[in-house]
């Protein structure tokens, strides 16, 4: 008796192991995620002219500016990239939707611009 419950518990443990779980979605909501990055992706371009000390300081200011604003972690932001990154079709989409968010900010900053 003893070795049929064992016999049970390992085939069932053996067939527990191979179950794949499904994949989390980030910790992060997406639309929170898309405006993160989409804020990354304007002080990185913020940065571009910027060189040396400079510019590592005013790099770390933004990014803790955008971790404060968005109420959220490096470590966060990272591991819900991370969780993206393996999910090529989904870190596809995200980009699509955080490309779009730039651009609808960029259209905003021209029509706000006064004209000569």
């Amino acid at each position: 008796m003893k070795s049929y419950l064992l016999l049970i518990s390992c085939s069932l443990a053996l067939l527990l192991s191979n179950c794949e779980s499904p994949k989390s979605k980030p910790k992060i909501p997406e639309a929170q995620l898309v405006s993160i990055l989409a804020d990354i992706h304007l002080a990185e371009a913020a940065l571009q002219a910027l060189r040396g000390t400079t510019k590592d300081s005013v790099s770390q200011l933004y990014y803790h500016q955008i971790y404060a604003i968005h109420q959220v972690d490096s470590a966060t932001v990272q591991a819900a990239l991370q969780e993206m990154r393996e999910q090529p079709e989904g870190m596809k989409d995200l980009y699509d939707q955080v490309m779009e968010r730039v651009e609808k900010l960029n259209v905003k900053t021209k029509d706000a611009k006064p004209q000569d």
